[in-house]
């Protein structure tokens, strides 16, 4: 009932791109920007914005954005305003956690990673483990199923265990690990969990103390958001770090001028994701659970029709098959590489993504280089039953 209920139609309006004549089916790695997002970073523009801290009305201005931004990323997770980080992306905030996290570090100690983990998430840990001679052990995904098993952890997770990164929502297989059982037995131990939200947004509710999520990070263009990241901690972990500039929690931990131009984009995306179900009503966060559960539900029907529609086709091969998943996948198409396949997708009017993934350690694991790479989509809330269909009969004559 609430699939069927879930007015696509109306949120197809509110992005000004949809309906000129292309499927767009790039998923988070190309998110499209509805026009309230489009709209908010004009009008900032507009006002000349200047960093915040000085007595300037435009710096007060841009103050306000930012406290605006820290609300609408704390609803968005779960989270309190005062735990939020911003910045311009992920490669800058989780190198800077990386080393504040590992100043304690010594010889012998451990972290578990995985190779579901996207390279973004990844790097920064892999690099300040090397100095102080820290273990890395990995966590390994399943090359079937593409999914990655929660028992491995309970040999992989010890009492000398500092940090274990877990992916939420992997972009290529789709796959949903069960975060909530890894992290419980990480905080036995007494190590930290950092979670990558990955593609889950905007398919999912995120709830950071669900997850049982020590660090979680989004990056705002994977739903459509301007180009800005935000790691959020859970009550207490701020402040319990030490930041070398003498300045209050958040801010300590945010390094070089903020994205100040970008801010109302990102407070206008969570906005619009708390507005996908026009029947949701309450609090912002309450509407963005509802929106974003009513937004998963429809989604789940779309990528069952186009899951059953890809691998009926002789010469596509879709990797892994999660039981938990995102509606996105990463597929190959015997004898084409991705940009071939691209490039005729596109004379067909759809579009897909064939560009880095940057899913290093997944997609080593499964072989695909050797296939000489992949071809990823996702659907979203604006994805319809006609453009799965635009889809796989497109791709239905490029086998043939």
């Amino acid at each position: 009932m609430q699939v069927m209920s879930f007015d696509v139609a109306r949120v197809r309006g509110l992005y000004p791109t949809v309906g000129a004549g292309t499927a767009h089916l790039d998923g988070c790695f190309s998110a499209l920007q509805p026009e309230s997002v489009i709209r908010a970073i004009i009008a900032t523009l507009r006002s000349s914005p200047a960093q915040p801290g000085s007595r300037s009305p435009r710096s007060n201005r841009t103050a306000t954005s930012v406290l605006h931004a820290r609300r609408a990323v704390a609803d968005l997770v779960g989270a309190t305003p005062d735990s939020v980080v911003l910045g311009d992306s992920l490669a800058t905030l989780m190198p800077r956690f990386a080393e504040l996290l590992s100043v304690d570090w010594q010889l012998g100690d451990e972290i578990v990673v995985s190779r579901l983990d996207a390279d973004v998430n990844l790097q920064p840990w892999l690099r300040v483990a090397r100095a102080p001679g820290v273990i890395v052990r990995w966590a390994e995904v399943d090359l079937e199923t593409g999914e990655l098993p929660t028992w491995q952890y309970e040999q992989l997770i010890t009492a000398r265990t500092r940090i274990v990164t877990v992916p939420l929502g992997n972009p290529a297989t789709g796959t949903v690990p069960n975060v909530r059982a890894i992290a419980d037995l990480a905080h036995r131990h007494g190590a930290l969990v950092i979670v990558d939200a990955g593609a889950a947004l905007p398919h999912m509710p995120l709830d950071l103390a669900a997850l049982g999520a020590d660090l979680i990070a989004v990056s705002a263009a994977s739903f459509g958001g301007p180009t800005v990241a935000a790691i959020a901690a859970r009550p207490g972990l701020l402040l319990e770090m030490e930041g070398e500039l003498a300045l209050p929690v958040p801010q300590r931990f945010e390094l070089g001028p903020l994205p100040i131009e970008l801010l109302d984009g990102l407070t206008a995306a969570v906005d619009h994701l708390a507005g996908l179900d026009e029947r949701a009503t309450g609090t912002r966060r309450s509407r963005l659970v509802a929106s974003l559960a009513a937004a998963g539900d429809y989604e789940r029907a779309l990528f069952e029709h186009l899951d059953a529609g890809l691998r009926s086709l002789p010469g596509v091969t879709v990797l892994g098959s999660a039981t938990d998943r995102l509606p996105v996948a990463a597929f190959t198409v015997a004898r084409r590489s991705p940009d071939q396949v691209g490039d005729f997708l596109q004379r067909r009017g759809v579009s897909v993504w064939t560009g880095p993934a940057g899913m290093t350690q997944l997609m080593r694991a499964l072989g695909v280089d050797e296939m000489g790479g992949a071809s990823y989509l996702g659907l979203m809330p604006h994805t319809t039953f006609g453009e799965i269909d635009q889809l796989v009969t497109a791709l239905e004559q490029l086998a043939a």
